[in-house]
């Protein structure tokens, strides 16, 4: 049996644990964290008493480690049953309404931004006939761009696809789709006639710097600007997950999967 040793500096005291039982506090939900999703989820039917959150700790232990399918330990349930699951629930929009369910946001203010993340091979040679897949070609190699909105104290509140060569400013107004605050905060990509206006008629202010080629430049309000980097703050704790740092899967409705499992973790802390 595959075992891991840990505390190597301990020599013959060293403990070794059996691979399927390792110890695993960073990839499985805490109480508190699964009394608060419990209610949100669709019924378990024909499911024995715990596959939910048995369920959802190998989804927890995919995002976190951005192993292969195959690689799931037995522990956590058969890696091909799993992955129907997953799948089956990313298909019915099951992911995105528990991200949704557990939003209390600050709508002081909202904030977007775009990240690239690596396509791997892995994730290339689906059909077109499949599903989308918001993959492009850039100076880096394949990415795609996932395009976030988040309240006033950097939670998420919306995330969306792209190639990666799409420009920051084509996906604004879907985003702010519906979207109600006192504020829009982004950087210079989004200095665009069309955002501004479209934010200015939901009533916002628009704290955008002005590109330089701007005949009338706007008036910025450079101490509230400075909250933007919480966005920036967002992504980074969301790259913590290695299955949305690089994307390895083929098409945009299974890796949103994971995107929203992130950002549903973001609220859970």
């Amino acid at each position: 049996m595959v075992s891991c040793l840990f505390n190597l500096r301990h020599g013959m005291n060293a403990v070794i644990w059996p691979f399927d039982q390792m110890p695993c506090t960073r990839h499985t939900f805490t109480d508190e964290q699964w009394e608060r999703i419990d209610p949100l989820l669709p019924p378990c039917k024909g499911r024995p008493g715990g596959a939910q959150r048995k369920f959802f700790d190998a989804l927890l232990w995919m995002a976190n480690t951005g192993s292969a399918w195959r690689d799931l330990p037995e522990r956590l349930g058969k890696w091909n049953v799993v992955y129907q699951r997953y799948a089956y629930w990313c298909d019915k929009g099951h992911f995105e309404r528990l991200f949704q369910g557990l939003q209390l946001p600050d709508m002081e203010e909202v904030m977007m931004d775009s990240t690239c993340c690596k396509a791997h091979q892995a994730s290339a040679g689906a059909r077109k006939t499949s599903g989308p897949q918001a993959i492009g070609i850039t100076r880096g190699g394949l990415n795609t761009k996932i395009h976030a909105l988040c309240d006033a104290l950097g939670n998420p509140l919306r995330f969306l696809l792209t190639p990666g060569q799409r420009h920051d400013s084509k996906a604004a107004p879907e985003l702010l789709e519906g979207v109600m605050a006192k504020a829009l905060l982004a950087d210079k990509a989004y200095d665009s006639d069309k955002i501004i206006q479209l934010a200015q008629g939901k009533g916002m202010q628009v704290i955008i710097p002005s590109k330089s080629n701007r005949k009338i430049q706007r008036p910025l309000d450079k101490e509230r600007y400075k909250a933007r980097h919480l966005v920036e703050n967002l992504f980074q704790r969301m790259k913590v997950f290695r299955r949305v740092a690089t994307r390895f899967d083929k098409l945009d409705v299974r890796y949103l999967g994971f995107v929203h499992i992130a950002g549903t973790m973001k609220w859970l802390h």
